[in-house]
């Protein structure tokens, strides 16, 4: 349908836009101008933490504040000013996130029928600790206080379902990243420029691992650098690729220090990233795994991580053995670099997980995320 007359307005309103994301609200906000609703986006910087990724963009049509962000004890808690910007929307899209306080003033006006509010999210902290368990149980009674629910995917959307939260008022919009454009990065790539990315990296190996992601204790980084002595020891020609950034990128660092095989190049997004997926065989994240998963599936490079990490609900969209694999290492880094080296030693093995990537990949794309997401926003503001 298409709304005639007043349009209505619609904000999301986000701590801040990282790289991967900026995509999404450019084809979300097409789509919502050819059925006549205005989206306003608003967004800030990102906190200390987040600003180690180094990953953050403006986009010119957004709306950007100044977070305003201050801890009490080991919480950090963001106050975005946004009030005045929102007061003649029609629905207000916002981070499911306990530490973002103007949630709680528009949860009251959404409960005083003066504001339909929705959450965005994953429906609970898949990472939360032992000591997070207060946090989560304020998330749980305000998780079913909004008028819409976005989940990321149906992992998402079984959670909050479960606390109460009626289905028909669920949007499954799932989450994804610009996979098109990867692909034909990837198609368009020749073969000469990859040799020049590995001259320029130092890798000279036949059998090359991959990271790419943040750098921070859930992404188990100490287990990886255990596990890849070992694969060392076993293939000789083995090298592996950090890319990314964070609180722990230190470690690599020091071990690209140590080791000339070990090769650390710092944050790349989008394009950037391809060359590096296009001459390796295996993509290894043991620990907490979210929407690197798309990219290996897009890019036809099997990701293997555990069981044991705590991973976002985007760890659905990986079947182990037929797109990547999930090792039961409980807890030994040896068990899981096994599993590496016995794929690196069986190519048939390896290429059977890159076909089913590319089956996979069908069914993620950053157009079907926003499509999803432009009809969840019709179906709540016609509730």
């Amino acid at each position: 349908m298409r709304y005639e007359g007043k349009k209505p307005k619609v904000a999301i309103i986000y701590s801040y836009i990282p790289q991967y994301r900026w995509r999404f609200y450019e084809v979300l906000k097409d789509k919502l101008d050819k059925v006549g609703i205005e989206l306003v986006l608003i967004y800030g910087q990102p906190s200390p933490k987040d600003s180690l990724k180094k990953d953050a963009v403006d986009l010119h049509w957004g709306r950007k504040i100044h977070n305003k962000y201050f801890t009490v004890g080991r919480w950090v808690f963001c106050w975005q000013p946004v009030l005045s910007i929102i007061r003649d929307t029609d629905l207000v899209i916002v981070e499911m996130a306990n530490k973002l306080l103007v949630n709680n003033f528009l949860l009251l006006q959404n409960s005083l029928g003066l504001k339909k509010v929705a959450f965005w999210g994953h429906g609970k902290n898949f990472q939360a600790k032992k000591t997070d368990r207060f946090s989560e149980w304020i998330k749980r009674i305000l998780s079913t206080r909004v008028h819409w629910w976005f989940a990321y995917n149906d992992t998402s959307a079984r959670v909050v379902e479960a606390l109460g939260f009626p289905g028909e008022r669920v949007t499954v919009v799932q989450n994804a990243i610009d996979t098109i454009q990867l692909k034909n990065e990837l198609e368009n790539l020749k073969p000469e420029q990859i040799k020049q990315i590995r001259r320029e990296t130092g890798v000279t190996g036949n059998h090359i691992g991959l990271y790419i992601g943040g750098m921070y204790p859930e992404k188990r980084l100490e287990f990886l650098l255990d596990s890849l002595i070992y694969i060392r020891e076993q293939i000789s020609d083995f090298e592996m690729v950090f890319i990314g950034s964070g609180i722990d990128a230190s470690l690599i660092e020091d071990m690209a220090h140590r080791y000339p095989w070990i090769h650390y190049l710092g944050p790349k997004f989008n394009n950037e990233k391809v060359p590096y997926f296009a001459m390796s065989h295996l993509f290894l994240m043991p620990g907490l795994v979210g929407l690197a998963v798309i990219d290996c599936i897009a890019l036809g490079v099997p990701l293997i991580t555990t069981n044991g990490a705590l991973h976002s609900p985007e760890i659905e969209y990986l079947h182990s053995g037929e797109n990547g694999v999930i090792v039961d290492s409980n807890g030994d880094s040896k068990i899981y670099a096994q599993s590496v080296i016995n794929l690196l030693n069986n190519e048939k093995e390896r290429l059977n997980l890159v076909e089913g990537c590319k089956i996979s990949s069908r069914q993620y794309s950053v157009e079907n995320m926003a499509d999803n997401f432009a009809k969840g926003i019709e179906r709540a503001l016609d509730k």
